[in-house]
């Protein structure tokens, strides 16, 4: 069914579409575009209707351009069509495809078009969609009076051009339309720079400004509203049009305040634009309907008058009808506020010049009187004075921040007269207002309490005493990213803030940014006296300790006396308890002072041992007492084991503290602990633990923690050095015993040896002189003895030699006090001969014995002979030719037997009897006279104490020597 071209020669029929295409193409008028399409139409095919209707995009419907009908009538062509979902018409503007209609008279999709259909006698149908790409401008109806009939693929290919030429030049009539329309603001703002030449004062170019705006915006009202600081509102400046005096209920505020904007101010202040429109706003909902409510519009664009991050003021379009705000009238009053803040400053550049001025003299005299004044009471009173005076404020207040206390001193306030002070310490602040404080390059400034939530920790306090807003500036100034806290310190250092400056007002304030440049500068001065503060206590710590190194040394410097009253000991220890304990009292004493803490124990334990104690702790108040005699298991105890595991510092809070520990650790006032392990080095046995311990908060500094990790580091090596030197002097005393004692025996040994030896040589001669048959029986008999003392004495030393190589061993036996006598007077008859002195005995004990029991006494034989041997050659060395030297026995009770030498001393020094007495300390390095025989004596006095006994040395008024030798009685 192609008969509805009409026939053509070819060349023709591309004529005439080359015709119509390039009128298509030219042309920019929409009547001559569809005319020109019309004509096409009706000159090369025979269509029974043809109808054009452009698309109304926002509308959605089509109406009528006109066309052709069979009687002419093109009324009904020009109408306008809603589409509806499910019609013909608009399932052509969506998909965007023709739609072939065998009968329109009985398409019930055709909607208003099947009645017309039936009036024209219109059958066969075909619908075209003008498309340019995916948008729809119109659709086109081609009619037969022939049922199914439709147009043929090649006069569908002649259409489709021509119709696609035709969309196209729509397209391009649209984008050029919207050319036009679009606003260039870039004008605008050129003619507006222009005029900052002419124009003399702030409010001319604000006049000109809102001129400008409001012809370009082109809204209900333009206005300019200026921030009052002080006062916390906005009043109108300038406005497009005169506002007539008096009030009514239809009249736009002149003036807002800050606490009717909320959200609007805080978003101005952030230099955020604001816009509330038809269908959107930049603010919360309840918030856009009060401020609308008041300004009297239902519209608003609004832009912040910001310089150097001060608040001016802000732009504001208001419109008095629903109104959605394009992007470049955004861009526009953006850049227009952006001209007004570059233009405000200069206005008032003498005035800022002079202000400035004030400023640097009064910072310039602060920083002269923090560095010549002594006073700084008076320096700081002055200070805030002066800069209460400048801000217009009343409420000076300077924080020194303790760091372990984690609260803020105050150091000095200024308030007015009816104003109670503010109580001290303040409560510490939490991390985030810690962190703003921190980071923050400039103070931190509160409008209005009520509505801001900083600084909460503090609210309550300040409110009390009036303040309602405030600037609190770091003394410290911002914190570098470079000043990084120690990654090996336990404790987390927080002293990026040293100290605050705070002023305050008593009424709502916004604080401009000159006044905020100031409190920093003067906040930083003041910070240096805060500094040398916390420099001076830093100092006075580090005197403490050094006083504490001092006192220990000292300790240790007197130790060498104890060890001295040691070697007089029975039996000498190899931990030296005196000089522990002192220097555990005063490490205590030292460490409680130093870093200010109410508890300091120290728990010790000797290597090996299963059980520790309290060897000394400094409570400064009872409800942190320990327990002195409480005895703590060191190898399951829990805070123990941590601490010898930790290596370095252990920081725990009690609840964190097992029960069992909490045992001997049970002090009320108890909340945060350190503890550090007395250890000199891994491979050393730990001696003990230090725990320190406060209230619970307490924050432990760096300073202190590396305090407290010196001083028991300085202790931990006291006790090893006291240790060691115990050892040492214990070995070294036992060693010159062993050596005394195996010189004396080997003295004997070489003395019966030698005897032997001669007597046997003796013998010898005697016998090989004689004749064999003629044997001295008697001779032999002798020989044969001398032989038998011989090895008598070889199996003497050979046990000794066996049974005690390193140290002496005692036999606890009954020695017989007059077979003792005989063999000691036996032993030093040789040197009593050679001294040429009288020995005398007197047994006075034996009288008053019962008969038949022997006086015995309970010690080693041999040991007990050699030092009575000892006793009395000393005894013969004091004395002169023909001097007596008097042996005396008494006994003292049931249980002891006093032997006594007494010579005449005449040769006697008395520096002799005050050193062995301990009357001096020896110096071991010295050379002395008298060192051997005061060192045998001491040994001989150390062994009979092993023995149960006591040696003691005296000179009597006569100058009489007495060397009184007590030794427990045997009993049967």
């Amino acid at each position: 069914m192609g008969h509805q071209q009409r026939p053509k020669d070819l060349d023709e029929q591309i004529a005439s579409l080359e015709r119509v295409l390039q009128t298509l193409r030219e042309e920019e008028n929409v009547e001559v575009l569809l005319e020109t399409a019309l004509g096409y139409l009706q000159a090369e095919f025979d269509w029974r209707l043809i109808w054009i209707g452009l698309y109304d995009r926002q509308a959605h419907r089509l109406f009528g351009k006109g066309g052709m009908t069979p009687n002419g009538d093109l009324s009904f062509l020009k109408q306008r069509f809603a589409l509806n979902p499910g019609d013909l018409l608009e399932q052509v503007v969506i998909q965007l495809c023709p739609v072939e209609v065998p009968d329109l008279r009985s398409e019930n999709r055709a909607g208003e078009w099947r009645k017309a259909a039936q009036t024209f006698n219109v059958q066969g149908t075909t619908l075209f969609p003008l498309r340019y790409k995916d948008r729809c401008y119109g659709v086109i109806l081609l009619g037969t009076d022939e049922w199914g009939a439709s147009p043929k693929s090649e006069e569908k290919t002649q259409l489709a051009i021509v119709f696609g030429a035709l969309a196209t030049a729509l397209y391009q009539i649209e984008k050029d339309w919207q050319r036009e329309q679009v606003k260039h603001p870039d004008e605008s703002l050129l003619a507006l720079i222009s005029q900052l030449r002419e124009l003399r004062t702030l409010d001319q170019y604000l006049q000109a400004v809102v001129e400008q705006t409001h012809e370009f915006i082109e809204p209900s009202r333009t206005n300019v509203y200026w921030f009052e600081a002080e006062r916390r509102y906005f009043w109108r400046r300038v406005s497009n049009r005169q506002v007539s005096p008096g009030l009514g209920p239809k009249r736009p505020a002149s003036g807002i305040t800050v606490q009717d904007l909320g959200e609007f101010y805080q978003a101005l202040t952030a230099e955020q634009m604001v816009w509330i429109g038809e269908s959107h706003s930049s603010l919360k909902t309840e918030l856009t309907g009060r401020l609308m409510q008041q300004i009297r519009a239902r519209s608003l664009l609004a832009a912040p008058i910001v310089s150097e991050g001060e608040l001016l003021g802000f732009m504001a379009v208001e419109a008095t009808e629903p109104r959605i705000w394009q992007d470049n009238e955004k861009h526009y009053l953006r850049g227009v506020a952006e001209l007004v803040a570059l233009t405000a400053p200069l206005s008032e550049m003498e005035e800022k010049i002079e202000q400035t001025q004030l400023d640097r003299d009064l910072t310039a005299g602060i920083a002269r009187a923090i560095y010549s004044d002594a006073d700084w009471e008076a320096t700081l009173k002055n200070t805030a004075e002066k800069l209460c005076s400048r801000l217009k404020c009343e409420y000076f207040l300077l924080l020194l921040y303790g760091e372990e206390q984690n609260c803020f001193e105050i150091v000095s306030q200024n308030l007015p007269r009816n104003r109670r002070p503010v109580p001290s310490p303040l409560k510490a602040l939490d991390a985030a207002d810690r962190g703003l404080l921190q980071e923050c390059g400039e103070p931190l400034g509160i409008e209005n309490w009520e509505e801001d939530g900083r600084l909460g920790a503090w609210r309550e306090v300040l409110a009390e005493s009036g303040v309602r807003s405030l600037l609190a500036s770091n003394t410290r100034g911002k914190t570098a990213k470079s000043e990084n806290r120690n990654p090996k310190s336990p404790v987390e250092n927080r002293k990026s803030i040293e100290g605050l400056l705070v002023v305050g007002h008593s009424a709502t304030r916004t604080w401009k940014r000159a006044e905020r440049e100031l409190v920093e500068i003067v906040s930083q001065q003041l910070g240096l006296i805060l500094h040398s503060w916390q420099q001076s206590s830093q100092i006075d710590k580090y005197q403490q300790f050094s006083r504490s190194i001092e006192s220990g040394l000292a300790v240790l410097q007197h130790s060498g006396e104890v060890q001295f009253g040691q070697q007089k000991s029975a039996s000498p220890v190899i931990f030296p308890q005196l000089p522990l304990q002192k220097l555990d009292r005063n490490f205590a004493r030292d460490v409680s002072q130093t870093i200010s803490c109410p508890l300091v124990a120290v728990i010790t334990w000797h290597p090996g041992q299963e059980w520790g104690s309290i060897s000394a702790a400094v409570a400064a108040n009872p409800v942190f007492a320990l327990n002195p005699d409480a005895v703590i298991p060191v190898q399951t105890d829990a805070l123990i084991q941590q601490t010898l595991a930790r290596g370095g510092v252990l920081q725990v809070n009690l609840s964190q503290v097992p029960l069992a520990t909490k045992r001997w650790l049970r002090s009320p006032g108890i909340g945060e602990i350190l503890a550090v392990a007395l250890q000199t080095a891994p491979e050393h046995a730990p001696a003990g633990i230090v725990v320190v311990a406060d209230a619970g908060g307490r924050e432990w500094s760096e300073l202190s923690v590396n305090l407290l990790r010196s001083m028991v580091s300085h202790l931990a090596w006291w006790h090893r050095y006291l240790a060691v030197q115990s050892a040492a002097e214990s070995q070294r005393l036992d060693l010159e015993m062993l050596n005394w004692y195996k010189q004396r025996r080997f003295e004997d040994f070489y003395r019966t040896v030698g005897a032997g030896v001669k007597e046997l040589g003796e013998l010898s001669q005697s016998i090989l002189q004689s004749a064999k048959e003629q044997k001295d029986a008697l001779k032999t008999l002798r020989y044969q003895q001398v032989l038998r003392q011989m090895g008598n004495a070889l199996g003497s030393a050979h046990l000794m030699l066996k049974r005690e190589p390193w140290r002496l061993q005692f036999a606890r036996d009954a020695v017989s006090v007059s077979a003792w006598l005989r063999r000691s007077i036996d032993r030093a008859a040789p040197m009593v001969k050679q001294s040429q002195v009288l020995l005398e005995v007197n047994t006075e004990a034996a009288v008053s014995l019962p008969a038949g029991k022997t006086l015995s006494v309970r010690a080693d034989s041999l040991k007990l002979d050699l030092i009575l041997c000892e006793l009395l050659a000393v005894a013969c060395r004091r004395s002169e030719v023909g001097d007596k030297i008097e042996i005396r026995s008494v006994l003292l009770g049931e249980d002891l037997l006093e032997l006594s030498v007494i010579d005449s001393g005449r040769k006697c020094d008395r520096q002799l009897i005050t050193a062995f007495n301990g009357g001096s300390h020896p110096d071991i390095l010295a050379v002395s006279p008298h060192r051997s025989i005061v060192q045998n004596l001491l040994i001989c006095q150390r062994a009979v104490r092993l023995m149960g006994g006591n040696l003691s040395l005296e000179m009597l008024e006569n100058n009489a020597i007495v060397a009184r030798l007590v030794l427990p009685l045997a009993t049967s």
